[in-house]
């Protein structure tokens, strides 16, 4: 055989191959309903980029004047230096009496890059979801105040929260998951700084950053906090991906830790403020993996790059 039929018959054995290639590496979204397409095009967009470091986790307080914790109204508070001669700290959690203050103690966490959601999954992108899955919705009534235009996705458990994520995880390729513990925290208080909330000024203003207390809003309409991350205090509280254990930051392995290995609760970060020095970022929520309310989604995509737009 002479030299030019071997070229083309080489010429035919790779072409055939990149259409092999191509077949093997067709996205899992092609061939999806617009809207399906959608929810993953804004997963991604929506993504902010975390860079790694180390901080100090765990409810570290902050110093009052004994005058106004003693004599002012609740909450308004003379902040001061730790050296001020009136100096006391004040937890930001308060535990109910009785109950042990499962945010301390403080210890360092150093942790690898990943990327977070901006918002809360929304009530409609989580039914987009859950019907191109044949699940069943979110437990709202269907005249449930709470289903209006940009509501996040509440009466969630565990398993369903998990599973979006997962689902996201899955169709696009990227390592989407609930966000740990940690890295809930570390996010919330823009890589780690002293912000007990996360808002733009790191304080509360009502109705300036923050809602009310007491209604759901849509997500994102209030100032983000400095890393761009919204509703991180207030509108729901968001599950994350650790089980609880009042004893776990005693512990917790510093790189990277993912919780206990078992339990019989899930953790809840953020959520409605109900008053002064409630549903801070320190705050520890936690119920059965099973049982849903006012609970919520924002996933993370454990990659040490920042995610671009496809």
């Amino acid at each position: 055989m002479n030299g030019r039929w071997l070229t083309v018959i080489s010429m035919m054995l790779l072409a055939a191959c990149v259409d092999a290639t191509e077949e093997l590496t067709e996205k899992p979204t092609q061939g999806l309903p617009d809207n399906v397409k959608e929810v993953f095009r804004r997963s991604i967009e929506n993504l902010v980029f975390v860079e790694g470091g180390g901080f100090q986790m765990g409810d570290m307080g902050a110093y009052i004047t004994r005058k106004s914790f003693n004599e002012g109204p609740l909450g308004s508070y003379e902040f001061v230096d730790k050296d001020h001669p009136d100096a006391m700290l004040m937890p930001w959690v308060f535990q109910v009496t009785g109950e042990k203050h499962t945010a301390k103690p403080v210890h360092k966490v150093t942790l690898s890059s990943y990327s977070i959601s901006k918002y809360e999954a929304t009530l409609a992108d989580y039914e987009v979801y859950a019907e191109a899955n044949d699940l069943p919705g979110t437990g709202e009534k269907p005249d449930s105040p709470y289903r209006f235009d940009g509501a996040p996705a509440v009466f969630v458990n565990w398993h369903q929260a998990s599973g979006y994520c997962q689902w996201l995880a899955e169709m696009t390729g990227h390592a989407f998951s609930l966000p740990t513990e940690a890295q809930w925290e570390y996010a919330a208080r823009s890589r780690g700084q002293d912000y007990p909330y996360a808002t733009d000024t790191g304080m509360l203003k009502k109705h300036k950053n923050i809602g009310n207390g007491s209604l759901t809003g849509a997500v994102g309409t209030y100032p983000p906090n400095p890393l761009g991350l919204y509703d991180m205090s207030g509108n729901v509280e968001e599950w994350v991906k650790d089980w609880f254990d009042p004893d776990y930051y005693a512990r917790s392995p510093e790189v990277d830790p993912q919780g206990p290995e078992d339990g019989t609760e899930k953790v809840m970060r953020g959520g409605e403020i109900m008053s002064f020095n409630s549903n801070n970022v320190f705050q520890r929520g936690h119920a059965e993996p099973d049982q849903y309310g006012f609970t919520g989604i924002r996933c993370v995509v454990n990659e040490p790059r920042p995610i671009e737009s496809e």
